[in-house]
This record gives structure tokens, sequence and C-alpha cells, in this order.
């Protein structure tokens, strides 16, 4: 079975979707670190009271309001909580930065530690073509697939969705024009068929429940090697691991402080922590921090450098591989992206065992 709908933003503001024939109404919600959608929440409430199956969305770095992964999600999921558990969530990737996938699996990763829900991730077939988005096909993320062969006016229709790339076959939903027609509008609609029923579209929007997680492998003296862990130098700054277990399945818990060796220069604005494979140079994923002001590591270690900046974040790494192990880097840098000028400590005498 298949449903029949549109997706509308602003350009469509006050259409009338109780009398424009869909099924469901995916509506634009957010962009970047900004904008908001200011006919957003009538439409969602008019649908709503109309029956039809919803969707919100946020456009990744729209124009003007370019920010991190992270940043960006908290300003989408600020934005939506109204509507969570009410609608499938959405990135729709087709910005400036469409090749950062980095970008994309960060902002799903921290949408679904929120809320318990797997985003979609919509794109064009010419985007899903020029990368690699492997990593966010094997963490599980639905995809939304745009292609437009024809683009005569039209209603709807049931078409295949073209080739899904690392998804095959399995889209779970595809977008066929952006020039359709329906009654009760006078202008042109972006078409959309959602390969699945009610039920199936529930189901991306609802949290996924799970069983009490399995315990995770790791050495047995690893939450005492924590706790009794001291502090690393490397480069130039101390660093020290507090935190670095398992909350939930597959959730893992990072936490610890960095300090530069000198209290001057332009570095340590920005924080993040790095989930590295133990033992090699492969960097798995990054995740940002917010900087934890910590004057208690001066007071109780004596560092005479810089201020001492604090990290604690969560990460799902449902999709690495198993049985592979990590260790972390703690980085204070002065770039939003995790680059420029750097302080980094490799915590390489502790690992765990995904």
């Amino acid at each position: 079975m298949t449903l029949n709908g549109i997706d509308i933003s602003s350009f469509q503001s006050g259409i009338d979707l109780s009398s424009v024939p869909a099924d469901f109404v995916f509506i634009k919600a957010t962009g970047g670190t900004g904008y908001v959608n200011p006919d957003c929440d009538r439409a969602f409430q008019q649908a709503l009271k109309a029956g039809k199956k919803l969707g919100v969305y946020h456009f990744a770095h729209e124009q003007g309001y370019q920010g991190t992964a992270e940043q960006e999600a908290e300003f989408f999921l600020k934005n939506i909580q109204g509507y969570i558990g009410k609608a499938i969530l959405m990135l729709d990737w087709e910005s400036d930065n469409s090749g950062d996938i980095a970008w994309a699996k960060r902002w799903l990763d921290y949408v679904q530690a929120k809320t318990g829900i797997k985003p979609l991730i919509y794109m064009s077939t010419s985007v899903l073509a020029t990368y690699d988005f492997s990593c966010i096909r094997n963490a599980d993320y639905g995809l939304w697939l745009a292609s437009y062969p024809n683009m005569n006016p039209t209603g709807y229709r049931k078409p295949s969705p073209p080739n899904g790339g690392e998804w095959g076959t399995n889209v779970a939903m595809y977008q066929y024009t952006s020039n359709g027609r329906l009654d009760n509008w006078n202008g042109s609609l972006d078409l959309d068929i959602f390969y699945g029923d009610k039920a199936a579209w529930d189901a991306y929007a609802k949290a996924k429940t799970s069983k009490a997680p399995k315990k995770q492998r790791m050495p047995s003296d690893h939450n005492k090697a924590v706790a009794e862990s001291k502090a690393v130098h490397q480069g130039n700054a101390w660093g020290k691991l507090e935190f670095f277990n398992f909350v939930s399945k597959n959730k893992l818990r990072v936490a610890g402080w960095l300090v530069p060796d000198k209290p001057e220069g332009p570095i340590g604005k920005y924080a993040e922590v790095l989930i590295m494979k133990h033992g090699t140079t492969k960097e798995i994923t990054r995740i940002a921090s917010q900087g934890i002001k910590r004057p208690d590591v001066k007071k109780n270690y004596g560092y005479k450098g810089g201020d001492a900046l604090g990290m604690d974040v969560t990460v799902d790494l449902s999709w690495v591989k198993k049985g592979t192990k990590i260790d972390v880097i703690f980085r204070r840098c002065n770039q939003l992206n995790g680059e420029g000028m750097v302080n980094d400590v490799r915590i390489s005498n502790i690992y765990l065992t995904l």
C-alpha cells in the first residue's frame, strides 16, 4: 500500500489543507539556526484536525543561518516540541554543505538521541550519486528521494522510486514532481509517494521502544580504570577522562576535561569529542560538546595554564561494527567544524569494545 501527499513551505502560506487532497503533509518547520516558517503551526494544526498524516522538516545550512549540526538540530527540536510523536522528522539535505556527510550524520544522531525517533533524510538523486552516504544507510536512517523525470503538470501518480544508491530499492518516500496540480490550490505543488500504509507512517513518527540493553563487552576493570586514571599530557595540553561507558543500548557517554599549557592564545572557544578506532589514526565520528567551565580542575590539580574546559557528550554508535575497539580524543579548537588551531589530548590507554 502507498500514501499520496505533498510537502510545503512558506511559499504555500495559507493553503487550505482541509480541502486539498492529500493523505499526508510534510511542512518546513525551520532552517539553519534562526529561520522558522511563520505558517508552520497554522498548517500543522489544520492538517492534524483534518486527519492528515504529518511530517516536519529542517533545511540544513539555511542561507545566513548556517551552524554546526548540533546547533541546527537543537534549534529544530526547540521549535517542534509540540509535534514530536505526531509527525515524521526529516533533514532536508540540499544546501551548500551537501558534501559534508559527517555533518548530516551528526544532525540525525543528535535528533535521534534527544527524541528516540529516527529522522528521514531528503536529497536529490544527483546528490545521492555524488557522495558516499553508506554511514547514514548503515545507521538505518530512511531515505526520501527527489527526482523529476516529467515536469509536465500532473496529479498524483504511483511511480517506482529511482535507484536509491546505498538504499537500493528500499526508499521510504519519493518526490517525483515539483509541478503537481491538485484541486483547491492554484499553483504548483511538490507531489510525493510514501511506500507504506498509515501504520508504517506512524512507526516512523514515534520513538522506538527497546528491550533492556545487553551488557556491553569491555575490560572487566573498565570502570575502575576510568576512576583511577591520571591526567594525560600531550602536545600542549592536559586532559582527563572522567566517564566513558554505555548509558543505554549502543549509546555511549564520554565526559572529561582539557587544560592548555598556556593561558593566552586563540584556541579553546569550541569543544569536540572524537571517537577513534583504538590504536589507529582512524576517526569514527566526532561530537560537538558545549564547553563546560571547570574551575574545580585548577583548584584540585594546581594547573597554571589556561582555563579548564569540560566536555560531556552522548553518542549513538549502533552503526559501528561490533567488536570495534574505541578510544577518545578531547579537543579544543577555534572553528565550529572542529578544525583550525587545536589542543588535542588522546586518552589511548583506556578503551571500550563495542
